[in-house]
């Protein structure tokens, strides 16, 4: 029995470095993540402006190709929306082949919501066992008298509780507004592409 648990302990024990560098890896993620969430959020306001949309997202009298030359204004135009504006604008006016873009479409903004979502549930994940891997080794140096031991530890455990906490929040404010303007570029591609198949 007393095998079984030095083994845990070694297990343990390794895992902790793997989870430090998971920790800061999610974290430079995020951080570039929050960089390239404010060019989308200042490109948006760019072609909104553009086109003349009000605070409410409502779009003005335009036509197609005022609305698809605006999308292609901005400085990320490699862009799921912009990708599938133009795609859309080339496809024949046929429903299967517009769905087909406006499914491609989804499933690119998803790819892109998946790293929040892994911010979002993982971030915490590794900050708990981040915070509950050093106990152990701290609980042993309080009961052999080594403060220093048991002050490093804890010190380990509590960042990587805070910087975890901080990843999940990061992705959840993410993700919740990136979900909002992947609707409403969803909808503005169905509008789009119901406008494109009305020409004669």
């Amino acid at each position: 029995m007393e095998q079984l648990i030095q083994t845990l302990s070694w297990i343990a024990a390794a895992l902790q470095v793997p989870v430090v560098v998971a920790i800061l890896y999610l974290l430079a993620r995020g951080l570039l993540a929050l960089g390239g969430f404010y060019g989308l959020w200042s490109d948006r306001q760019r072609w909104r402006r553009r086109i003349g949309a009000d605070n409410d997202g409502h779009l003005p009298e335009a036509s197609i190709g005022t609305l698809v030359a605006a999308l292609g204004g901005g400085r990320r135009q490699a862009q799921p929306l912009q990708l599938a504006a133009a795609a859309l604008q080339q496809a024949p006016t046929d429903a299967a082949w517009h769905e087909r873009v406006i499914t491609a479409f989804e499933l690119d903004t998803d790819r892109q919501l998946g790293l929040y979502r892994t911010m979002t549930r993982i971030g915490p994940l590794l900050g708990l066992m981040g915070t509950l891997i050093p106990l152990g080794p701290a609980l042993v140096g309080l009961a052999s008298g080594d403060i220093s031991l048991l002050a490093r530890k804890m010190e380990v455990a509590f960042a990587t509780t805070v910087v975890g906490l901080v990843i999940g929040a990061m992705g959840f404010l993410l993700h919740q507004s990136a979900s909002r303007w992947a609707l409403d570029d969803l909808s503005l591609l169905e509008f789009l592409s119901s406008k494109l198949r009305e020409k004669p």
